[in-house]
């Protein structure tokens, strides 16, 4: 039999069951963490992503930008995912039976449900993984918190560009301070 949310079947074998497709399952292939190395410049793979969204759905009912808020905090602000990542994601998890959501204004406030439970309570070794790898690789180095320095960095270099006021010898420079801020980074 299969698993609807995972696209197993029993005897652990990947297949195509509902959710299931090339990338082993509704909540995709994330075996190796929330990191996905092989995926180029995403932070999460999307099948992590999605198995802790419904987790911090299970914590208590969100709206979609407190997900991103929250995620973001648990960056440090170095990491937040971008609302065309997670209403699409809302949408799946509610399509699927695990979240429900009810209209509060012009936000949606999405529930967990009994089956969105279940999942949870049958994931739940693989999400406290997850978590750990998401808690070590966003924790402080001491008081330091790199991820407030990196935001403030790039808030301050992309409002730079948008002015667009620079001239080829300010734009040199700009590119100067941004190589030899990488190579000192190298060096560390």
């Amino acid at each position: 039999m299969r698993s609807r949310f995972c696209g197993r079947n029993d005897d652990g074998d990947d297949g195509e069951g509902d959710f299931g497709g090339p990338f082993g399952g509704f909540f995709g292939r994330h075996r190796g963490g929330p990191f996905a190395r092989r995926r180029g410049r995403r932070v999460f793979d999307s099948g992590a992503l999605r198995l802790v969204v419904l987790g911090l759905i299970g914590e208590e009912p969100r709206h979609g930008y407190d997900i991103i808020k929250g995620l973001k905090e648990r960056f440090q602000g170095a990491y937040a995912p971008s609302p065309g990542a997670i209403y699409p994601m809302l949408q799946l998890l509610e399509d699927a039976g695990l979240v429900t959501s009810e209209a509060h204004g012009v936000k949606r406030l999405y529930t967990i449900t009994r089956a969105g439970r279940a999942y949870l309570e049958e994931s739940r070794e693989e999400l406290d993984r997850i978590r750990a790898q998401i808690d070590e690789a966003a924790a402080p180095i001491g008081e330091v918190a790199i991820g407030d320095a990196i935001r403030d960095f790039r808030a301050a270099l992309y409002a730079r560009m948008r002015r667009g006021t620079l001239d080829e010898t300010q734009a040199r420079r700009l590119r100067d301070i941004l190589v030899e801020a990488r190579e000192k980074i190298e060096k560390v």
